[in-house]
């Protein structure tokens, strides 16, 4: 893969005034629009910031802004790479017009690519009805949820020079050392971006089964504690507790050679993720998902995702990894 944008720049009568303008159209690398990206613009001198999102056309438009010389940036992680331009001239009452094309952040099989997860990732259909519950009166979460890419979209945690050091790294490597390359597991930080993924609940346990081919991952709602010394593992261990209708799970126990989200944040055996479940309606579940690594993030970094329920009869279906993997010899980074 490589890292290719090829902005179109012209400069169209927008009016008189002191401001100025930027719009565009952002687009995938087969021409499809790019819907929700974050398009940020700073002015290079006074570091005044800007921003807006794409509409489902892809087209975006920057208004107000003084006249001067910005920094455009327009990400979708972690679909696609991040755009940036620096030294985009803005003059007053004119528009400063500037076509994306968005890339992929990796090569998949045809169809696969960023344009199709966003495809898979958009609103679905669901039913409609009240939250159903088990015979304890709790919410109950069972059934195949489809996947659902987390929020806020293209706003990234800050990070601790050393992590941001090594996300610097892994991007201009493109990736290539990636865990999943080499089918190890995702991890929780992954569930339900761009597979299926099964919950089955009983009293005692709630088991997640992911189409991607992770391990089944046990949460304990039965009123245990984490291990003294847990052993370290890529899914970690799980306890949950109930918040009223709100499943709150606590896991910690990682090892640190898992990746958080593909914007390639780095882990440490001192991360913890909190979650909270939520089933909204008969067709919704809301996960909010809060991830803490004193070794990563300057504080804690917190997504929300809302998936549908898919349709009742829908079936997880069986997904081998070593069968999928017969190009790992020609992976390259620099």
């Amino acid at each position: 893969m490589r890292r290719f944008v090829l902005p179109f720049v012209c400069l169209a009568a927008a009016g008189f005034g002191q401001t100025g303008s930027i719009s565009g159209t952002i687009l995938t690398t087969d021409g499809g629009p790019v819907q929700d990206a974050v398009v940020a613009a700073k002015n290079e001198a006074s570091s005044a910031a800007f921003s807006t999102k794409s509409t489902p056309a892809g087209d975006y438009s920057l208004t107000g802004l003084p006249a001067g010389r910005y920094e455009l940036t327009v990400a979708l992680p972690p679909l696609f790479m991040t755009f940036k331009q620096a030294h985009l001239a803005v003059q007053a009452g004119q528009t400063a017009r500037v076509k994306v094309e968005l890339h992929d952040v990796n090569l998949d099989t045809l169809g696969d690519g960023a344009s199709g997860y966003a495809f898979i990732s958009a609103d679905h259909p669901a039913p409609s009805g009240p939250v159903p519950r088990t015979h304890e009166g709790k919410p109950d979460f069972t059934g195949i949820w489809l996947p659902r890419i987390p929020t806020p979209a293209g706003v990234a945690p800050e990070l601790l020079p050393a992590a941001a050091a090594i996300v610097k790294q892994r991007q201009e490597n493109f990736g290539r050392d990636f865990p999943n390359s080499r089918c190890l597991p995702l991890g929780p930080s992954f569930t339900g971006f761009f597979a299926d993924f099964e919950i089955v609940q009983t009293p005692s346990r709630l088991i997640i089964l992911e189409e991607n081919g992770d391990p089944a991952r046990t949460i304990y709602m039965d009123t245990r504690s984490h291990p003294k010394d847990v052993n370290p593992s890529f899914m970690g261990h799980s306890i949950g507790r109930w918040e009223g209708d709100t499943l709150v799970v606590d896991t910690l126990g990682f090892n640190d050679r898992g990746w958080l989200t593909f914007a390639f944040y780095p882990q440490t055996e001192k991360l913890r993720i909190t979650e909270r479940f939520r089933r909204l309606d008969l067709g919704h579940l809301e996960v909010q998902t809060t991830f803490e690594d004193p070794d990563t993030f300057v504080k804690p970094w917190t997504n929300k995702r809302v998936h549908a329920l898919g349709p009742k009869e829908m079936e997880r279906l069986e997904y081998v990894c070593t069968e999928n993997n017969k190009d790992v010899s020609h992976i390259v980074g620099k």
